[in-house]
């Protein structure tokens, strides 16, 4: 918000500070005066009541995972089926060119494949679909790569594969396999060992101080905790609250965005001021396999039907195909446009949507779910962390608002073995840790009146601290992704 102005009905401008609460800020930013009887003000930049979006879809619904080591590693299995490079074809010795016609006649063809994933007999497809051919002998090894010797599958004098099929970097997979009466030979079973993939724990830590005046100063102002009745005069209280939704935004902030910083072999070469390294792990969107981002300039049906489509391949194992995706509140404007344009071309019946009697209808509400083709469904839920202007600070070059809010961020939330594909990882009870260093005054008791009470300092003040030892865990990357605007 420019020069800290909601509108002009605001008295006066926002002042910033951190750190030591003392009576001198509090008097200097307007916030006490003497004995003044003042209005209700709910905190009208909190959010208190929005609640935390990324706690829910993991600590909420119990999906949480509790180690003993700082480091967690985890193996992702993918398909054992796959395809493979083409690196060479030759006829007769020759390699191919595009005046050719390999395989008529039946002539033989030989192909360098990047691994050994035949056998003879083995059925192989071309990029283009149309076209087979059948290994016909056990594939040697050349180097680095694997020699095939391939005829047409069909059997057609007049068959012949395109060139273009045949050139370097096309690929070849399976269809299956085929053999004569009485035959010896057989295709090779494929084996593909897991990737292991290796996260840590952050520690995150927050702090305030408070003296013995600023605990008992009134402010001008009364402050309402939104969502709740509870409300206060006092600057303890009030700061309470303040840390504590700092807390859970920065920490939300983090489990998206953060990004590991560990080197090859495990180590961190962040060094704290004590010496000892400072570990940084993995957020959501850094874990996301980076083949499944895709971006868009301008969002349409058909672009949302083939992206589902194409990460619902990546599913298996899951059941339902059902995403949920973390959206700002452009894309989910963009959303609901594509799907009231496909909506406008038939009778809409749907009173979440259409409100009132007679001639005095009212059309509102907003799509937020939408089910695709092969039965994969969509859910929007709004983060508002890629709405925040202060932290999202690219903005669209028509609507001027922040490029983050047009993005989509897809997470398969459900269950494969009976584990959570996305959960929350804390250290064992380290996941919010809260104590305070009592002076004269302490939280909660006050001020001290007895020379028997026990305090661990002789200052006129205390010190509350906040820490979390925490991660999170995508169990599988491939299953999640993201679309993202790109116009910049």
């Amino acid at each position: 918000m420019e020069n800290n102005v909601l509108n002009k009905l605001q008295l006066y401008r926002t002042k910033w500070f951190s750190d030591l609460a003392d009576e001198k800020m509090l008097a200097n930013t307007l916030l006490t005066r003497p004995h003044e009887v003042s209005p209700v003000l709910s905190y009208i930049m909190g959010r208190f009541n929005q609640g935390s979006v990324i706690d829910y879809i993991t600590n909420g619904m119990g999906k949480v995972m509790t180690i003993e080591n700082r480091q967690y590693e985890w193996r992702v299995m993918i398909e054992s089926e796959r395809a493979v490079t083409i690196r060479n074809a030759q006829i007769d010795g020759t390699t191919i060119v595009s005046t050719d016609v390999p395989g008529i006649n039946g002539q033989p063809i030989t192909l360098w494949l990047s691994d050994k994933w035949f056998g003879p007999g083995a059925i192989i497809e071309f990029d283009d679909k149309e076209y087979q051919a059948r290994i016909v002998a056990e594939p040697y090894q050349d180097g680095e790569n694997w020699v095939y010797t391939v005829v047409l599958a069909d059997g057609q004098a007049a068959s012949y594969i395109p060139p273009s099929l045949l050139a370097a970097g096309k690929q070849v997979s399976r269809v299956g396999s085929a053999y004569e009466e009485g035959s010896d030979e057989a295709d090779i079973v494929n084996y593909q060992t897991p990737f292991m993939l290796r996260n840590h724990l952050t520690t995150m830590r927050l702090t305030y101080d408070i003296t013995g005046d600023a605990y008992s100063s009134v402010m001008v102002i009364e402050i309402r905790e939104p969502g709740t009745k509870k409300s206060t005069k006092y600057w303890a209280p009030y700061q309470e609250w303040i840390a504590l939704r700092q807390w859970y935004e920065r920490v939300d902030y983090m489990t998206m965005y953060s990004k590991y910083n560990a080197n090859a072999d495990g180590t961190v070469s962040l060094i704290g001021t004590n010496g000892r390294p400072v570990y940084i792990g993995a957020g959501i969107l850094q874990q996301i396999a980076p083949a499944n981002r895709k971006s868009y300039t301008t969002l349409t049906l058909d672009l949302l039907d083939t992206y589902m489509s194409d990460l619902s391949f990546n599913i298996r194992g899951f059941g339902e195909r059902k995403f949920l995706a973390l959206a700002g509140e452009m894309a989910m404007r963009e959303f609901d446009r594509v799907l009231r344009d496909k909506a406008s071309g038939y009778t809409l019946v749907d009173t979440k949507f259409v409100t009132g009697n007679g001639q005095e209808l009212t059309l509102g509400g907003q799509f937020v779910t939408y089910k695709g083709l092969n039965g994969a469904e969509l859910t929007l839920k709004h983060l508002p962390l890629y709405d925040d202007p202060i932290r999202n600070r690219k903005l669209h070059p028509i609507t001027g608002k922040p490029l983050e809010s047009y993005r989509m961020t897809f997470l398969n939330i459900g269950m494969k073995d009976g584990e959570a594909n996305i959960k929350k990882v804390v250290r064992k009870d380290r996941e919010l840790v809260m104590w305070h260093t009592a002076g004269a005054v302490a939280p909660g008791s006050g001020h001290s009146k007895s020379i028997t009470t026990l305090r661990s300092n002789t200052k006129d003040s205390y010190q509350v601290n906040f820490l979390s030892e925490q991660g999170v865990m995508v169990t599988d990357p491939t299953s999640c992704g993201e679309l993202y605007c790109d116009a910049e």
